[in-house]
């Protein structure tokens, strides 16, 4: 089944539905592995950036780690949230 396309939403004069919630955000802290080219795999995940970043620091120091990154992640509640904030 063909995926649809999904409608922007004109942000400037828009007023979000009454139901709407924001996204939390969510910092995961992710990796890369030389032996498995091409994926990320998750060390952990926060609720601030300063958390994400303390264990990026650690992990620099242990050194056993291929690329770190962080990856912002924002969580709808529904997806008609996750639609109206396209």
């Amino acid at each position: 089944m063909p995926l649809g396309i999904i409608r922007a939403v004109p942000k400037d004069d828009a007023v979000p539905p009454a139901d709407y919630e924001q996204p939390s955000v969510v910092w995961a802290v992710e990796y890369t592995d030389e032996r498995q080219p091409g994926q990320r795999f998750q060390a952990g995940a926060f609720t601030t950036e300063a958390e994400a970043r303390k264990l990026v620091r650690q992990l620099e120091k242990i050194g056993a780690y291929g690329e770190l990154l962080i990856n912002l992640i924002p969580v709808h509640q529904t997806v008609q949230d996750w639609e109206w904030d396209r």
